[in-house]
């Protein structure tokens, strides 16, 4: 576009964002009905306020409320100034504070309630909010879940007029000790110093209940950077003055703005800041791993994703239980000839003992090193099964089973290394999902504690156990497990997988955390018919009679034995009180 194209874009942008200015008109009453499918609001609120305004729209029909600006006294407290949004049936939806921040978004069937509360300073206040009727209009399509390391977020049909009451929810994830840069290459909506009717707004965090990092408007460009490697982004757009909305673009970058590292279930990720490497006078595209043929999957930023198996990574295990995964990347000089560059060698280690997992990683420049370190965990999962073939899981839950049947179960470690295994160090079970008392044991630091519990041959990634089906007393119909799962290699004689039960309290691993735990459950004994209930009755009712004989012919002998004791207790008395010379005991007679 010419510049005179863009000089009568942007005077066009002015007139009709003055013009919609304009026509909103400041509410000075204590309270309002609004029937309308759509409005903007704006209450010029004062001290000792408390006033109610009412949005009533059809119970069918979902209400959007948006208040995108509110001034409020910034000394007040919030018990004593505050606005509160309820529904249809008084529920609160949620409450802003006069040191909320100033984007808060809501959403509720049918009739929406807006109460301003205010104390006794005097000072001018503000309120600004709008609200439509979801089903009233056509539902803008976007906004969606994000994974990566880099892309491009642009709002509905950029870069062509975005529609009318677009508003959209972008929540972007990437690499753990990440952040988040936006850069934002054209923002073209609607003007207003207070961005109160379209905006942008960036929260850092993987929602909006985030700290909100900014919020954008007007015709600029802009740059936004997160702390984490979460961030949300919200579009929204009102009725009118659609313009051509925003494109930017995301960069997962480390959070110490040099490289950073990651340990997943099966492999590493190491991120470079591109400046950083440009420092040290390399490029992507000198760099590969251990594996030449191995090299980045991105470039802005740079990025390895370095399997655990494959790409010249090295496995070793030690005799502690713990498990080494190393690769280097190399950074090689250009040229012929001679090279007055340095050789990079950036040496980055998973080390995991049992479930936990320990990052390293650290870079040789002519002996110059940096060491970087965090923590994770082994991907595992327990499941039921329908036989001892073990090939049909039981998908359905709760899972129902008859009392005394065999319940199979599998523990895997989700990986690709073939010589990782599963050692069923712990299982107990209770009748509630938090494991408070009661709790039974299955086995114990690999003790068998149930005498129907059986364990099957592990293999690789895996392990294999089965119980019969009990139930609690006290008419508890639920059965949760909880099992402590340790991950082994294969080929270590020494680990904990070959070690069986042990009754001894074992000795520090350098982890507070060496199992891995999974939670499963419940199990449900199934509904009987009325006739095998009836037969469980008569089984009952004749035990009870058993009960009954066996308890009087214990109390009978229990009374004869009194009687005896009592009798032998007046002899002994009588004989004490005859003379010494004729104080004879019977002899027992052939």
């Amino acid at each position: 576009m010419s510049p005179v194209g863009h000089l009568i874009s942007l005077l066009l942008l002015v007139v009709t964002s003055l013009a919609e200015e304009k026509a909103v008109v400041t509410e000075a009453r204590c309270g309002a009905v609004f029937a309308d499918p759509y409005k903007p609001v704006q209450i010029q609120v004062f001290e000792n306020f408390d006033c109610t305004w009412t949005i009533d729209r059809p119970s069918n029909d979902t209400t959007r409320v948006i208040f995108s600006a509110f001034d409020l006294n910034p000394s007040a407290d919030c018990s004593q100034e505050n606005i509160t949004v309820f529904d249809d049936n008084f529920e609160v939806l949620g409450v802003l504070c006069p040191n909320s921040p100033k984007i808060a978004v809501y959403d509720s069937p049918g009739r929406v309630y807006i109460q301003v509360s205010t104390d006794s300073t005097e000072r001018d206040r503000t309120v600004y909010f709008s609200y439509y009727s979801v089903a009233a209009v056509n539902a803008v399509d976007c906004g969606r879940n994000l994974r990566g390391y880099s892309g491009t977020i642009s709002s509905p049909n950029y870069p062509n007029r975005h529609p009318p009451f677009s508003y959209c929810l972008w929540h972007l994830e990437t690499p753990k000790n990440t952040k988040v840069k936006l850069s934002f290459t054209d923002i073209f909506i609607e003007i207003d110093p207070l961005c109160r009717f379209d905006f942008i707004a960036v929260y850092d965090g993987p929602d909006t209940n985030a700290p909100l990092r900014d919020v954008l408007c007007g015709r600029r460009v802009a740059e936004v950077e997160t702390t984490s490697n979460f961030l949300t982004l919200q579009f929204s757009g009102d009725y009118a003055n659609s313009l051509f909305g925003f494109s930017t673009t995301y960069t997962a970058l480390p959070q110490s703005n040099k490289s950073s590292l990651a340990c997943n279930g099966d492999s590493m990720t190491v991120v470079f800041n591109p400046d950083y490497i440009r420092g040290l006078g390399y490029s992507s595209s000198d760099l590969t791993l251990i594996n030449a043929s191995c090299t980045a999957q991105s470039d802005n930023p740079i990025v390895f994703e370095v399997p655990f198996y494959g790409c010249g990574t090295v496995k070793k295990a030690r005799h502690d239980h713990i498990i080494f995964y190393t690769n280097v990347i190399y950074g090689t000089a250009g040229g012929d000839m001679i090279t007055r560059q340095k050789d990079l060698q950036f040496f980055v280690t998973c080390e995991l003992d049992m479930d936990s997992t320990v990052e390293i990683m650290y870079m040789s420049t002519n002996q110059v090193i940096y060491n970087h370190q965090e923590n994770g965990k082994y991907d595992v999962s327990l499941a039921y099964y329908q036989s001892k073939d073990f090939d049909s899981p039981i998908l359905e839950s709760p899972y129902l089973i008859d009392l005394n049947d065999t319940i199979f179960l599998q523990a895997s470690v989700n990986a690709q290394d073939p010589d990782l295994t599963v050692f069923i160090d712990t299982c107990f079970a209770s009748p509630e999902p938090d494991f408070k008392a009661p709790n039974y044991d299955l086995i114990r630091s690999g003790c068998i504690k149930d005498n129907t519990y059986h364990n099957f041959a592990s293999g690789s990634g895996f392990a294999r156990f089965s119980f019969n089906a009990f139930r609690f007393l006290k008419v508890h119909p639920s059965v949760y497990l909880q099992c402590r799962l340790v991950i082994c290699d294969i080929n270590e004689a020494e680990s904990r997988c070959n070690e069986g039960c042990v009754t001894r309290q074992r000795r520090d691993l350098g982890s507070q955390l060496w199992k891995t735990h999974a939670v499963l459950g419940p199990i449900r004994l199934k509904h009987h018919s009325e006739s095998e209930a009836a037969g469980s009755i008569s089984e009952k009712k004749e035990e009870v009679v058993k009960t009954d004989q066996s308890s009087l012919y214990i109390m009978g002998i229990s009374v004869l034995v009194v009687n005896i004791l009592i009798l032998a207790l007046v002899l002994m008395r009588y004989y004490r009180k005859q003379p010494t010379g004729y104080r004879y005991l019977p002899v027992a007679t052939q």
